[in-house]
Parts: structure tokens; sequence; C-alpha cells
């Protein structure tokens, strides 16, 4: 069989971002999106990623806790997908104006790219939003004026 050949594996990341930084909100996109998931980490600091933090979290119900009552608080949480699939995992980035990016990264099959537009648009359709975008290799938007300006750049380059 001829598409059994090994190939590495490529992955694109499906961003769309939200007002709805409540912690129900994000539970529910989890839940539907990655009921059987992991934290990437174990430790999480506020400020995220600094040598002598504020707080220190443990879990990611209890750091999410922190970022809804504290909406100009930028963090960035990732899981991962147990469950064997093309999608890989999970991330909500707490963005320092209230808003969040939700985000799903999967597997591709550049320049074939059925898989992650399937997933774009699933998320699209949860968040109730028109905009959104997919990227490759490239660090995730890290507030709403980046996630703006790749979301032009995305636009006019592709349509969904």
């Amino acid at each position: 069989m001829e598409n059994s050949k090994s190939h590495l594996v490529n992955f694109a990341d499906c961003y769309v971002l939200t007002n709805k930084r409540t912690k129900a909100f994000l539970t529910s996109f989890l839940d539907a999106f990655l009921p059987n998931r992991q934290e990437a980490t174990s430790r999480y600091t506020i400020p995220q990623f600094s040598d002598e933090p504020t707080f220190i979290f443990n879990s990611d119900e209890t750091l999410i806790d922190y970022l809804v009552h504290h909406p100009n608080e930028p963090h960035a949480i990732y899981w991962l997908n147990k469950d064997v699939s093309t999608l890989r995992g999970a991330m909500c980035i707490f963005t320092n104006d209230g808003n969040v990016i939700l985000g799903l990264y999967c597997e591709t099959l550049r320049p074939d790219t059925h898989i992650e537009r399937e997933y774009l648009r699933k998320l699209l359709d949860f968040c109730e939003s028109a905009d959104g975008l997919i990227e490759y290799e490239k660090p995730a938007p890290e507030d709403t004026d980046v996630f703006q300006q790749r979301l032009n750049d995305f636009k006019s380059n592709m349509s969904i």
C-alpha cells in the first residue's frame, strides 16, 4: 500500500480569539475538544516563566480560577490529548486585555489542509465566531493585537 510510507508528523495550530474568559466556558471548551486530557506541566507561575513568582499553582483549575478573576494577567496553558487522534492537544492563551485565545494543535498532511480546516471550523462554531486562523511552526500569538495582525495576514493569504 503506497500510503503506508513512514513520514514525519507535521503539526498545525488553529486559533480563535474570544472574550468568553469564564471558567464555565473554558471547561466546556476542554470537555468538548479534549475530554481525555493531561496537563502539559504540573507547575504554573505568575508571572509566567518567572524566576521569582508572586504565585505558584499546582493545577490548571486553580490557575484558570485566578486568571478569570485577573483579566489583565497574561498566561498560556497547554494540554495533551491522551487519546490516539489527529488532535494532539489544546491551549488557552489568556491575554492582558481580558480575552482568551483558544487553540487546538493537530496533525497536518500539508499541503492538504483538510484536517486543520475541519478543526478550525469546529472551533469557530464552538466560539460562535467568524474569525480564526491556522498557523504552522510559529509560536502562539501572545495577545489580542498579535492575533489580529496574524488574522489579517491569514485572511489575505487564504480563505476559510
